[in-house]
């Protein structure tokens, strides 16, 4: 009987821990969007593994915590079209504008490399990235005339040369920061 009960009891735990953690990711996911948009998003994890099923075209994924800073996703199709193809480092196939909302910032990540992975100096290391909206489109040609420098104070090219261009909008003050190189 102790045993069986010691069992069920861990079990019990497991769920328990189970929904906490499952709480934890929905709700760092929601943050990266306007709860307008995420609270009827799908909620996925860092493996793609669906936490909570939405009812809209909005996909959220929480806090990677490997990284430095905050950074959860809300992204559109397009999106996770631009996120697969980034990880499988293939080039991405969306034919249609796509929207991101960063709200709760980004890690530090180079402006003109997708896979650098060491701070490359101020004019191309973007750190204390703050709240920003991130737009794809599938004519890169669109992006042209488009500042890439991050530093500018307003929204500029990230990524401008490879198949991963796109718009960095912030929607914090960036300034002077951004112009001092941090």
């Amino acid at each position: 009987m102790v045993r069986m009960f010691a069992a069920a009891f861990a079990a019990l735990l497991l769920i328990t821990s189970t929904a906490i953690a499952q709480d934890e990711v929905i709700k760092s996911a929601m943050s990266a969007g306007p709860e307008s948009i995420s609270a009827d998003a799908t909620i996925l994890d860092w493996e793609m593994n669906v936490v909570r099923e939405g009812t809209n075209e909005w996909t959220c994924l929480p806090d990677r915590p490997n990284t430095e800073g905050t950074d959860p996703w809300c992204i559109t199709g397009p999106w996770m079209n631009f996120l697969q193809a980034y990880v499988t480092q293939t080039e991405p196939d969306y034919d249609e504008l796509g929207i991101a909302y960063m709200l709760m910032g980004d890690a530090p990540v180079s402006n003109s490399d997708p896979y650098a992975t060491e701070p490359t100096g101020p004019e191309d290391w973007v750190t204390d990235m703050g709240a920003h909206i991130m737009l794809i489109v599938p004519d890169h040609s669109m992006l042209k005339g488009l500042s890439t420098d991050h530093r500018n104070g307003g929204p500029w090219v990230m990524w401008p040369d490879t198949p991963y261009a796109h718009v960095m909008v912030p929607v914090e003050n960036r300034w002077p920061k951004a112009k001092e190189g941090y």
